[in-house]
C-alpha cells in the first residue's frame, strides 16, 4: 500500500482533486518531436509510468498536460482547464485551453512539419460543450518532465 501522503484540492464546486504533496521538480525533458509515437505518444528516457509532463504555454508556470490517442492520431492538452478569452473579465471568462495534434484524420495537421504539431485553443461554451478555435500554426513545444 502506497502511503504517500496527499493533497486534496477544490477544483471547482463539487469536484475534489487529490495530487501529490511532494511532487518533484520540474525539469527540461525534450520537445514535441522527441515523443516516441509507436510507444503511446511517451519520451523513451521518461515514460509516463514514472513522470509527467508540462509545458510553458500562456503561462511562466508549468502546465501539466497528457498526450492521448484515439483511433487515429495523437492529442496533448492541457490537464485542467485554465481561464480562456478574459482579455475583458468584465464580458467573458471560460474554461478552456490549448490542444495540440498530429497524424489524425483532420486535414489542418497535414500541413504541419515533420516534428510540429497543430496547435488549437479550446473552451467550454455556456452549454459547456467543448469548442475550438483559433490556432497559432504549427508548433514544436519544449517539454517539462517531473517524477510522479
Amino acid at each position: 500500500m502506497d502511503l504517500t501522503p496527499i493533497r486534496l484540492m477544490l477544483w471547482a464546486p463539487g469536484l475534489l482533486l487529490a495530487t501529490p504533496a511532494a511532487a518533484g521538480p520540474w525539469f527540461p525533458c525534450g520537445s514535441f518531436s522527441d515523443l516516441n509515437l509507436t510507444k503511446n505518444c511517451q519520451l523513451d528516457r521518461y515514460p509516463v509510468t514514472h513522470f509527467e509532463y508540462a509545458i510553458q504555454y500562456n503561462s511562466a508556470e508549468p502546465l501539466p498536460v497528457v498526450c492521448t490517442t484515439w483511433n487515429y492520431g495523437f492529442r496533448i492538452y492541457n490537464k485542467l482547464p485554465i481561464v480562456v478569452e478574459s482579455d475583458n473579465p468584465q464580458g467573458v471568462m471560460r474554461w478552456g485551453g490549448a490542444i495540440f495534434y498530429t497524424a489524425t484524420t483532420a486535414s489542418d495537421d497535414d500541413t504541419c512539419g515533420v516534428g510540429t504539431w497543430r496547435h488549437k485553443y479550446w473552451r467550454l461554451d455556456q452549454n459547456n460543450t467543448v469548442t475550438t478555435a483559433w490556432t497559432n500554426g504549427c508548433l514544436n513545444l519544449p517539454l517539462l518532465c517531473r517524477e510522479r
